[in-house]
């Protein structure tokens, strides 16, 4: 169920795998999704080309090459990148996806449509290369229902049709969610005074239609949601950028956008996507390995923030410093060994640092990366402005300039971070409160912050809307309250209240799979063929839900009973497997290929040992 990202690394393992674990007995895949192949519902060509990827060209694949560990065959594999110069560029003149791909360079970040038109071509190469063994049949419609049972799962299809299968793959994506308690009592509020206000939401869904020109629009949240809202409310709506005479970008208004007042917790836009392609090696994982972590704290459970986070710093701090030392040795004041054997030696490194590392900006400081607005306080909302656009100017200097490559060994580490927390998850190595709180709040927010962060291109036009005042920034730990006839805003960065009669919450709704519209999980649910990952905390007295529907390390959907389903099987942000990118990047050994070749031979084992006749569709 879904022909995304997910079911196009699945289909390909599937195939890969097919010359030793198949049967005699030809393979019928049935991809089932309403939007076209390949790109799903995020990656849909009928949305604005001004909508990007937040990865460069030259840093997406969703096909394996001979870096991927796995115990299946891999090819050559095949980037966005290599696509673009192979086959994009090859399109009609007047096909905006060719006229796109000439543009691009490999250090570009294309729009989705394009990277819809990669993941088609995809989908298309792993149906050709499955021939031998598989016939590949596309559903363009939705999935309504799954029944399963111990010999196999009937899908019923939205027009009525049922296909019996020998097992299912769950792969939906992103599931909407219906608005929290919270957020319907928002609305009951903000509707009875005249008030807008827009919940959680894909904002290439939302009715921004409701947002009106002039009109002064409080944004909680500063992530990516928030950048396809700036997008989509300024150049979407006529607006245009240019460059004045000293190459600087300046806005033109059309007059039809809204005033945006922005804030969030951290106070600060995620940290820019870097502008370059690393030429290094990636710093292998040394302190934050799951053997690492059972050998420093034995086999009790973890708490991701007080256990973990010290751990994950001294990682990605490894990263930093072996980059700096062999790409950058001037700026350091110590030979390599006697720096290594220190670090690796004590947590301790401050003095190390400081005696190794003599300017400042070389050196690695988490916390301070992580909250820059700590400890400032401005004496009005207009000193705050002039800070942070330095702030932002700060930091797409350093993300253009590959004299900072310690950066992308850093990026590159957080990936294997990100890893090692998926297998500890996996392993139940968190406490239940930990991993029910921790794991999709502090750390993938760190994670969005450090390594998912906007394409530099759109924090230079995050500038000059703010110099053009159609964005002002709020700060941080931004509180909203609702009165009788406003919005108003508030923020630890500052003492003034920002008023406004819209709202709009700008970040994806969190998983819940208890209160989602989505009719095949709220069946699956009811009928107790699945259920949400409830954590049991002894130590509390009580439970922690997850949201997230309980697989198990096979990903094999678990029933109400505590049974794992044999035949129905379930991967993707929404559930309790390893939460892994859709995207890899290349020659990095991505958990996405290896996630994929695990799934793909426990459904080859599932398919094998069925009865050999197929039930046809209905």
């Amino acid at each position: 169920m879904g022909a995304g990202p997910t079911a196009i690394g699945v289909l390909e393992r599937l195939v890969a795998n097919a010359a030793d674990l198949s049967s005699d007995e030809r393979l019928q895949v049935h991809l089932v999704d309403p939007h076209p192949p390949g790109g799903g519902r995020v990656w849909r060509a009928a949305q604005p080309s001004l909508l990007w990827a937040n990865s460069l060209a030259a840093d997406v694949t969703v096909l394996p090459d001979p870096s991927v560990e796995v115990a299946g065959p891999v090819g050559e594999g095949t980037t966005l990148w290599q696509w673009v110069e192979q086959v994009g560029r090859t399109r009609p003149d007047d096909d905006p996806v060719g006229e796109e791909a000439r543009r691009l360079g490999p250090t570009s970040f294309p729009s989705r449509p394009l990277v819809n038109a990669y993941l088609g071509w995809a989908l298309d190469a792993v149906v050709e290369a499955a021939r031998p063994w598989a016939d590949v049949e596309l559903h363009a419609t939705s999935a309504v229902d799954v029944r399963p049972d111990d010999d196999g799962v009937e899908v019923v299809l939205a027009d009525g049709t049922a296909i019996a299968a020998h097992a299912v793959l769950l792969a939906q994506g992103h599931l909407d969610a219906h608005p929290t308690p919270l957020e319907r009592a928002t609305e009951r509020r903000a509707g009875a005074a005249g008030l807008t206000y827009l919940p959680t939401g894909y904002t290439a869904d939302l009715d921004l239609s409701r947002l009106r020109p002039g009109e002064d629009v409080l944004v909680r949240g500063a992530g990516l949601a928030f950048v396809d809202l700036m997008v989509l409310l300024t150049s979407g709506r006529g607006g245009t950028f240019a460059r004045d005479d000293d190459g600087r970008l300046v806005y033109r208004p059309s007059g039809e956008e809204p005033r945006l007042h922005v804030g969030s917790r951290r106070g600060v836009p995620y940290r820019a996507k870097l502008g370059y392609v690393w030429a290094g090696d990636p710093v292998l994982p040394r302190f934050f390995t799951p053997a690492a972590v059972t050998e420093l704290f034995g086999d009790r459970p973890l708490d991701l923030r007080t256990d973990l986070a010290p751990v994950i710093a001294r990682e990605l701090g490894w990263a930093h410093y072996t980059e700096l030392f062999r790409a950058h040795p001037s700026r350091t004041a110590l030979p390599w060994e006697e720096f290594a054997s220190s670090y690796a030696a004590s947590p301790d490194v401050a003095a190390l640092v400081a005696a190794a590392v003599p300017d400042p900006r070389d050196r690695f400081d988490l916390a301070a990366l992580d909250r820059p607005l700590a400890g400032h306080r401005f004496a009005d909302e207009a000193a705050l402005q002039e800070w942070l656009r330095a702030h932002v100017r700060a930091d797409l200097a350093r993300a253009a300039d590959p004299a900072c490559s310690m950066d992308a060994a850093v990026f590159t580490s957080l990936l294997f971070c990100h890893g090692t927390v998926a297998a500890l998850v996996g392993a139940g190595r968190l406490t239940p409160r930990s991993e029910a709180e921790d794991l999709g709040g502090w750390w993938m927010n760190l994670f969005s912050y450090l390594a998912s962060g906007p394409p530099s291109p759109r924090l230079e036009e995050l500038l000059a809307l703010s110099e053009a005042g159609m964005v002002r920034f709020l700060g941080a730990d931004v509180q909203v309250e609702l009165d009788e006839d406003a919005f108003r805003a508030r923020s630890a960065s500052h003492d003034e209240v920002v008023a406004a009669r819209a709202l709009v919450e700008a970040r994806l709704p969190a998983p819940d799979v208890t209160g989602t519209p989505d009719p095949l999980v709220t069946r699956l649910l009811l009928r107790g063929a699945g259920t949400e990952k409830v954590l049991p905390d002894a130590a509390a007295g009580t439970a922690h839900g997850t949201g997230r529907l309980h697989v198990d390390p096979e990903h094999r959907v678990i029933d109400a009973t505590g049974r794992p389903q044999s035949r129905l099987f379930a991967a993707g942000y929404w559930t309790s497997g390893g939460q892994v990118a859709a995207f890899a990047r290349p020659r990095t050994n991505a958990p996405f290929f290896r996630q994929n070749d695990r799934l793909a031979r426990t459904l080859w084992r599932a398919l094998t040992t069925v009865p050999a006749a197929v039930p046809e569709v209905a």
